[in-house]
């Protein structure tokens, strides 16, 4: 069987699963939190947040039922036309291109343009970083506190004649920037 990857809505039944998939290391480095994060607590603390601007990544085989959700995107607005962003991949999943998929649905969509979508990583978390850079995000200021802040202004429609492929070509374009490299 082939294993197939798609995208929808995040719904309450998704969190559980996927949050206790992930390990501490994982969750720490997702949530900012120090020593090892209990999955329960995670759920506790922060679902609203998950299920705020969610869309979960789910792997299914072909002709299964079931399916796993295996990552989820959170584009939530903080400020008019500035959204924060955030991505967890479970940890069977990773280094499979889950991360730069959510990436590119969010680029792709259409619903963040003209939008400024900002994301903040560990100054260890070298994936994190590489998945910001291929997508056109640059560091804003160098790292603090461990914390390196990261931006992209989305393409408005005038720009890209919401045009999905162009949309998508545009994010992930190199640009120049006068920001340190992070």
């Amino acid at each position: 069987m082939t294993t197939v990857i798609t995208q929808r809505a995040v719904t309450p039944a998704d969190l559980a699963p996927l949050v206790t998939a992930c390990s501490p290391a994982t969750l720490g480095s997702r949530f900012f939190l120090p020593g090892r994060p209990d999955p329960l607590d995670i759920l506790q603390r922060y679902r609203r947040f998950l299920l705020d601007g969610g869309s979960v990544a789910v792997a299914g085989d072909t002709g299964d039922t079931g399916d796993t959700v295996v990552g989820l995107l959170n584009v939530v607005p903080a400020h008019p036309r500035v959204a924060e962003l955030g991505i967890m991949v479970a940890d069977p999943w990773q280094r499979r291109g889950i991360a730069t998929e959510l990436a590119r649905s969010m680029c792709d969509s259409g619903r963040w343009a003209g939008w400024t979508i900002r994301a903040t990583t560990q100054s260890d978390n070298a994936a994190a970083r590489a998945l910001l850079r291929r997508r056109g995000f640059r560091p804003r200021g160098g790292a603090e506190r461990g914390e390196v802040r990261w931006e992209l202004t989305m393409p408005s429609p005038e720009e890209t004649g919401w045009n999905t492929a162009r949309a998508s070509a545009w994010c992930a374009a190199p640009r120049s920037s006068s920001a340190p490299r992070a």
